[in-house]
């Protein structure tokens, strides 16, 4: 009995000192699963704050403009930037103002009807059915959307950003304004120059100070790319604006580009973008052939 009794205690011991050593493996384990979700945790938070300096490293609200002249509300300046690939990139975070912006259309005008008129407005196709119009800011229209002149594409970051900047102070639903944005490339310094005029009215001011400047720069070696601005309607056309330009537009634009070598023209809405190529110019309805 006393060698029964031996043998029972040694196996009660040793299944006792088994499970204390599983226990003891078990919470190391733990320990060690803590350890590994707190570096993952950290490292995710470390590659978002990453993130999150590029993207405000060229936010145009936290990215100080060289000013060039400043008459009341009428400002005439540019920022100037490394020509990051992300500039151009359609798929980026709303900046806060647009976002703004499309989360009050969609409200006033209800998610179905805001989606239908946004699709509505960039819908370009051979398939689009012209009709007979005499008015020349129609017949641009028809031109853009029936395929034959232009690319309409969603908004790009770049132009979110000078989109996102001038309703910051003017809000396009209770304070619409338009504005100029020119953009120039200097390829041998991989660099971006954005100049910018705006004001408080409707239109944009005369940017007479910007195209000295610009033609200096373009004995510099800098390329005159884009003319940008921005196009908005009235609350009873539903506020977004027409992805094509005005006959006072295309006269614009064929001035910029005889005058200054302008490539592209580029109008916004806040949601699309319509590309009109400079050699395209001469086709659309201006007041000279309207």
């Amino acid at each position: 009995m006393a060698v029964a009794n031996n043998t029972y205690i040694s196996c009660a011991l040793g299944c006792v000192t088994g499970s204390g050593q599983e226990k003891n493996n078990r919470k190391t384990m733990n320990i060690k699963i803590k350890l590994l979700c707190g570096l993952f945790l950290m490292l995710t938070i470390f590659v978002m704050s990453c993130n999150s300096i590029k993207e405000q490293h060229i936010s145009l609200k936290i990215l100080p403009p060289t000013m060039l002249e400043k008459n009341g509300t009428e400002i005439f300046q540019f920022w100037e930037f490394k020509n990051d690939p992300f500039l151009w990139d359609t798929n980026f975070v709303q900046p806060t103002s647009l976002k703004l912006y499309e989360d009050s259309l969609s409200n006033i005008l209800g998610k179905d009807s805001f989606e239908h008129r946004i699709l509505e407005l960039a819908f370009q196709d051979t398939s689009f059915k012209s009709i007979n119009a005499k008015n020349g800011d129609s017949i641009n229209a028809q031109l853009v959307h029936s395929k034959t002149l232009g690319v309409i594409r969603p908004i790009n970051y770049l132009e979110a950003q000078l989109l996102d900047y001038q309703i910051s102070s003017y809000p396009l639903l209770s304070h619409p304004t338009e504005f100029h944005g020119f953009i120039l490339f200097n390829d041998s310094l991989k660099l971006v120059r954005v100049y910018f005029a705006a004001s408080d009215q409707a239109w944009p001011p005369k940017p007479h100070v910007i195209l000295e400047a610009l033609e200096n720069d373009l004995k510099m070696g800098w390329t005159f790319v884009y003319h940008l601005h921005n196009h908005y309607e009235p609350k009873e056309n539903d506020y977004l604006g027409i992805l094509a330009p005005s006959i006072t537009d295309a006269q614009y634009y064929l001035f910029l580009s005889e005058d200054y070598s302008m490539k592209q023209a580029i109008i916004t809405n806040g949601f699309h973008t319509v590309e009109i190529q400079s050699e395209d110019f001469k086709k659309l309805k201006s007041p000279e052939n309207n």
